[in-house]
């Protein structure tokens, strides 16, 4: 993973603003996170944003390209992260090890904030970043529920 430092804050809100993860975020609330409380990184196509068991702790979201999750115990892939989209979640919110491992699909840039950063940001953000999660989380759940009811 290779931190961007010289991508213009004007292009960054571009980027952000084309996002559904941040439809709900004003302006404003978009500078004060990338500005203060989140790092940009870029992942070339099939290196690991983490990996099982790891102890990385950053919320992940995706800003381009595409990330594959997967267990090294399993031979298929679990799901694929898009623009807009989360991973590393668990890591994040119960402060423990990965339990699966995640690769880019192709070069892709993440948005990535840590559980330390989310507690010095502003009210109102930090709430607009945690329904974000569990709306997603929310979305992941009615997946799994039909999968395992086609298979039924």
């Amino acid at each position: 993973m290779k931190l961007i430092e010289h991508i213009p804050l004007i292009k960054q809100m571009e980027i952000l603003n084309r996002l559904s993860f941040f439809r709900e975020f004003s302006l404003n609330e978009r500078q004060v996170l990338l500005e203060s409380f989140s790092h940009l990184y870029l992942i070339n196509k099939d290196r690991f944003v983490f990996k099982q068991f790891d102890n990385d702790k950053q919320l992940y979201i995706v800003l381009s390209g595409a990330i594959v999750v997967f267990k090294h115990s399993h031979l298929m892939d679990l799901g694929t992260i898009e623009p807009g989209e989360f991973i590393g979640e668990g890591a994040f919110i119960n402060n423990r090890e990965h339990s699966t491992s995640a690769r880019a699909k192709s070069d892709t840039i993440v948005l990535a904030i840590t559980s330390e950063a989310l507690i010095r940001l502003p009210n109102v953000i930090r709430e607009k970043i945690k329904d974000r999660i569990i709306e997603g989380m929310s979305g992941r759940i009615a997946k799994l529920s039909d999968y395992l009811e086609s298979r039924g």
